[in-house]
């Protein structure tokens, strides 16, 4: 029983991390992994409980008995708290950059409060007074990325905006969940900027104490946005923020990749003299020496002539928002309210898509997160097999009939990058507990040779069960009628396949009714199944109250 303290602790705790009710994630402790350094199990298998969330859980979770995880959007579309969640590949858990991202939160004084992840890298959370659109939160998340120094692909939490049903209205969408901290009490703990960690107590403190409205975040976000940009060309107010941001100092370096997005701008904003407009632009932010003269092969009108020329023949080039130097200080969110940012590119592009996870069935489904036009979020989508995925045209039908919402078709080259920027999955799922083929077919079969047991040459002929010297005899067709009023979807010869490989079962055995002493009879052998009740591992149990089969009997020539 917990302490009245501990007790009060773990209701905070649970409303501080209140999401999404009907389902949790859970991470399965049977199998694990021994951290080298720290000494700690790390489970191997993540995936959903597929019930709702209790009291109970959170107390497993905090007490070290269960690892949980939250997904922060409910079905509504509205979330408390947020996550960005830093994993740096390029560090190891040793010398993971904690001091630089403490850093950036104290000195531009942002709303985050750090938290080491399950990973060993870092979750900075963000925690409101009252639940908002996941939408706004999720914007708001992404309009730190830059200050922070991250790139535009950071993961943030909440990973969906809205969740509601799959593609066949049949099965609410869960999204993804994030793993929550505080883990046993001691383990993913809140840090202080100087790298000092927080207990519990004092960790729900510093949350109750740190929530903010929505008006608090908006004019905060605002007043960021304002100094990120201050120094820079008053020409991008009203275009991409990439652009104002590069513009506060000269020019020396990537000066081709900001000149061809200047002329994508140019070409909205002064359509009538956009040529004109390019060809001034070197003289306005590229780097001069002491004499005045542009540095290095952009002192000569010559290669911007030819530049304008080759960009005059295709009206319908886009930003180039991924690659370097532009996706180093994108600042999405607001590029999107631009009235020449992002948004207004005409140039036909395929929907974001990310956090791609594999659901572990014999047959792996898959989800994944499209992101929405018009800033308005993500969704999640579910694909039946990697067939929907990897073709365009399924891909583009699954997304439309998903999200609602038209997708472009792209060329195959193109195509080819969206498909490389999603895969290889970033997790991988295990279905619910009980629910796969061999864990259903076993279930099915404890069933069956639970059921009537064979007490006459009749009965096992009609399909009951024989139990002789620890193996099961029972004809394989009969068991197969009884999967078609199951959750069953394999045909007789794959579900004939299993049984043989996972329980080492031999068929077509002719197996003759055992007589009595004082039998004289000689039964005909039956062709049946026969399964070794003690397969190492796979044990089928038997009740210990036998089922006795009653056959009606049509005449006196079925009695022996």
């Amino acid at each position: 029983m917990l302490a009245p303290q501990e007790g009060l602790m773990q209701k905070e705790f649970a409303e501080i991390f209140n999401g999404l009710k009907r389902n949790f994630g859970i991470a399965y402790l049977d199998k694990f992994t021994i951290d080298e350094k720290t000494g700690k199990k790390k489970p191997d298998r993540y995936g959903w409980s597929f019930k709702e969330i209790t009291n109970e859980d959170y107390k497993d979770h905090l007490s070290g008995k269960t690892s949980i995880g939250i997904q922060p959007c409910d079905d509504d579309g509205m979330a408390s708290f947020g996550a960005i969640d830093i994993d740096d590949t390029q560090h190891s858990y040793d010398n993971f950059p904690y001091k630089k991202y403490l850093d950036l939160i104290k000195q531009n004084s942002l709303p985050l409060i750090p938290v080491k992840s399950k990973s060993g890298g870092l979750h900075l959370y963000l925690f409101l007074k009252s639940k908002v659109k996941a939408v706004f939160l999720r914007n708001f998340l992404e309009s730190l990325l830059f200050t922070l120094q991250l790139k535009p692909n950071t993961e943030i939490y909440p990973k969906q905006t809205e969740l509601g049903f799959d593609e066949d209205k049949n099965e609410w969408s869960n999204g993804q969940y994030i793993n929550l901290p505080y883990f046993s009490g001691d383990q993913r703990v809140a840090i202080n900027y100087d790298g000092s960690s927080f207990t519990l107590e004092q960790f729900i403190k510093i949350v109750n104490h740190n929530k903010k409205t929505k008006e608090e975040l908006e004019e905060f976000s605002l007043t960021l946005v304002k100094t990120v940009l201050q120094g820079g060309s008053e020409e991008f107010e009203d275009g991409p923020p990439c652009l104002q941001i590069l513009t506060k100092t000269k020019l020396s370096d990537w000066r081709d990749r900001f000149l061809y997005n200047y002329m994508v701008f140019a070409k909205k904003k002064y359509s009538d003299n956009w040529q004109q407009i390019v060809k001034a632009a070197p003289q306005k932010y590229f780097l001069k020496d002491s004499n005045g003269v542009i540095e290095g092969d952009w002192s000569s009108e010559k290669k911007i002539i030819e530049k304008i020329r080759s960009w005059r023949k295709d009206s319908s080039k886009g930003y180039m928002c991924t690659q370097e130097p532009i996706v180093n200080f994108c600042m999405k969110a607001e590029c999107l309210k631009r009235k020449y940012g992002v948004a207004s590119d005409r140039k036909k592009m395929f929907p974001l898509l990310s956090n791609l996870v594999k659901i572990n069935y014999p047959e792996p489904e898959y989800t994944f997160n499209v992101e929405l036009p018009e800033n308005k979020g993500t969704k999640p989508v579910r694909a039946k097999d990697i067939k929907q995925i990897k073709d365009q045209e399924e891909l583009r039908a699954l997304i439309m009939k998903t999200a609602n919402m038209y997708v472009a078709k792209i060329k195959g080259d193109d195509f080819e990058s969206v498909l490389d920027k999603l895969l290889p999955p970033v997790e991988i799922h295990e279905p619910p507990k009980g629910t796969t083929p061999n864990e259903l077919l076993h279930e099915y079969l404890e069933e069956y040779i639970n059921g009537p047991r064979a007490k006459s040459y009749a009965s096992f002929k009609s399909g009951a069960v024989l139990i002789e010297e620890g193996c099961v005899y029972f004809k394989f067709s009969n068991f197969f009628n009884t999967l078609k009023n199951k959750e069953w979807k394999e045909n007789k010869s794959r579900t004939a396949q299993r049984i043989k490989e996972r329980y080492k079962a031999d068929f077509g055995i002719k197996k003759r009714f055992p007589k009595t002493n004082n039998e004289t009879t000689n039964f005909e052998a039956i062709e049946v199944i026969r399964i070794n009740l003690n397969i190492e591992g796979m044990t089928l149990s038997l009740n210990d109250t036998i089922k006795t089969e009653i056959l009606k009997i049509k005449d006196n020539k079925e009695v022996f």
